[in-house]
């Protein structure tokens, strides 16, 4: 797998906030498989690029914002 991913889950209070890293080829490839297991996800998604820098992406039910 190309890029390791921290994923965490919102709707919990934050002391009950879990990393968990997966690997995929890339963010819509990891995307689509949390949406496929629950549609309502919502989360963070954090990562390194290509270029080294760290990205992060807010997802609100299943969609990114």
């Amino acid at each position: 797998m190309r890029y390791k991913f921290k994923v965490t889950e919102d709707g919990k209070p934050e002391e009950e906030w879990e990393m968990v890293d997966k690997e995929s080829m890339s963010f819509k490839k990891l995307l689509k498989s949390l949406v496929t297991l629950n549609p309502k996800w919502t989360g963070l998604l954090n990562y390194t690029n290509k270029k080294g820098r760290s990205v992060t992406h807010r997802i609100l039910k299943g969609k990114r914002i």
